[in-house]
């Protein structure tokens, strides 16, 4: 059986990492390598990652970077990439394995989306239409051959590194799909969310010089997805108000970072 290394990033996640690591813990599929990569956690983060796996690694400055950095760590015939807010069901790592022994080297795996206050349960209806359309959805799982082939992740982007590490690997391969990841979205604020998506959009116009393309589809106000799953929508109108704001919000937090990095 090939080796799976399993890496998950982490900064300050005390209050999920337990049931991640739990979950990898519980997969079907064996041999299996966990790694951790923190980034200067300052809670209990390190103590519990040092409860599952003795390979715990502290690096920065962000997730694209401790990706990399996990991976070079790695000793599995395969990687991967998991955030700390995910629980995994026991078979999608061998669902994976499974995929890639049919010819695939990256994997697309579904995920379902659960949100906790009200705009992170605006957030999740949002991801919810993209389930399953291609649209706004990134690989998770590649063979090392591959991952080394497009030289991991870019450590340039912050935000849309799993998007663009997406489309370097279509290059190469199809992908296959599977199911299993739960994604749990915590509570937060809306000021909190709108500074977030500030941060993440500082790195925005870097991405959009590599793939010019996407300002034709992927920052519409109207994303081909929503009108797909319209019925999505629809069905929860209390949250699809606040879907609207934060699109509009998260425009305008876009050009504000897109100025600033043009200055």
């Amino acid at each position: 059986m090939k080796t799976v290394t399993i890496i998950v990033t982490t900064k300050n996640e005390e209050k999920v990492l337990a049931r991640c690591l739990h979950s990898i813990q519980k997969q079907n599929y064996t041999p299996i390598e966990l790694i951790v990569v923190d980034n200067h956690s300052t809670d209990q983060t390190v103590n519990i990652a040092k409860q599952y796996t003795k390979k715990v690694y502290n690096k920065g400055p962000e997730r694209s970077a401790q990706r990399n950095y996990g991976a070079q760590k790695g000793k599995g015939d395969y990687y991967f990439f998991i955030d700390a807010d995910m629980q995994l069901q026991s078979r999608v790592v061998e669902d994976c394995v499974r995929a890639i022994e049919k010819g695939k080297e990256a994997i697309l795996i579904q995920e379902t989306f659960i949100g906790k206050g009200y705009w992170s349960k605006c957030k999740t209806l949002e991801k919810s239409c993209y389930t399953g359309t291609g649209d706004a959805e990134a690989a998770r799982f590649f063979t090392k051959q591959l991952f080394k082939k497009v030289r991991g992740y870019d450590e340039e982007l912050t935000g849309p590194e799993d998007i663009d590490m997406h489309k370097r690997v279509m290059k190469y391969t199809s992908f296959g799909r599977v199911k299993g990841i739960i994604h749990y979205d915590e509570n937060i604020s809306l000021k909190e969310f709108l500074e977030k998506r500030y941060y993440y959009s500082l790195s925005l116009q870097k991405y959009l010089d590599k793939h010019p393309q996407a300002k034709k589809g992927e920052f519409r106000f109207i994303r081909k997805a929503y009108v797909k799953n319209w019925k999505i929508l629809l069905a929860d109108p209390i949250h699809l108000v606040g879907f609207f704001i934060l699109r509009v919000l998260e425009g305008i937090q876009a050009l504000r970072a897109l100025r600033k990095t043009k200055n």
